[in-house]
């Protein structure tokens, strides 16, 4: 199997990008720093022939930051050299996690040996849901099918058929990356979960997010609505999750 690993960094974030660095020669196989798409120095014009409101049902309730536009197409991009590198599979990470190691290592083996030709595995830095089917293991390493696939890009598995189908379906895309990952109705990409992974999450030791999201400590009317929408909206895609799996 031809595999690579993609570390995803801005270098104008100086410290993530130094970690990023670091982590080079931390994974099991050829490595390198894929540079972030800079969302903040897109023009309009380029803003508008990769982003559209309300593409997709159920309608995505908040506007996207740019941030979150240049993180899509950070990922596209990853997507997108899978296939003109001619990989079999990519290992693609973000520049805010921590590898654990021999846990990582063994992932990584267990990954390249029970995944579908044609998936796409999340390495999560979070505990994963309860409602999954256990597909494979080996040792302390499982292979889930979430029935709703949880959020966040901080690692993954990426096969190039499943590269393909991510980057047909998402020329033009209406909300962030992770949430337009959940909707494999959409995707036609099913996405498994590995755990343990063998990264965790270091975005608050490396200075917080570089997507522009943050967390305001007064309970503004702004700020109820927009948790209202979310759970709304979390509410919908779950409920679209398991009719899809049934």
């Amino acid at each position: 199997m031809l595999a690579r690993a993609f570390v995803i960094s801005l270098e104008r974030a100086t410290t993530r990008f130094e970690h990023a660095k670091s982590l080079l020669s931390q994974l099991p196989m050829e490595a390198e720093i894929l540079p972030a798409v800079d969302g903040s120095q897109m023009s309009d014009a380029e803003v508008a022939a990769c982003y559209q409101r309300h593409v997709h049902q159920p309608r995505y309730p908040f506007a996207l930051r740019r941030g979150e536009i240049g993180c899509f197409l950070s990922h596209r991009n990853a997507w997108q050299k899978i296939l003109d590198s001619e990989l079999d599979a990519a290992l693609i990470l973000e520049d805010d996690v921590l590898v654990d190691g021999d846990q990582f290592q063994s992932a990584i083996e267990f990954v390249r040996g029970h995944a579908p030709k044609d998936s796409y595995v999340q390495l999560p830095v979070r505990k994963v849901p309860r409602d999954v089917i256990s597909l494979s293991s080996r040792g302390p390493h499982r292979m889930l099918l979430p029935t709703v696939t949880p959020l966040r890009t901080s690692g993954q598995w990426v096969t190039r058929l499943a590269a393909k189908k991510l980057l047909r379906a998402t020329e033009t895309f209406d909300r962030p990356v992770d949430t337009t990952l959940q909707m494999h109705w959409i995707t036609d990409v099913r996405l498994l979960t590995l755990d343990p992974s063998g990264i965790r999450d270091l975005t608050t030791e490396l200075g917080g997010s570089t997507i522009g999201v943050g967390k305001k400590r007064s309970l503004t009317l702004e700020k109820v609505s927009r948790e209202f929408n979310r759970a709304m909206y979390r509410a919908k895609i779950a409920r679209l999750s398991s009719k899809a799996c049934a």
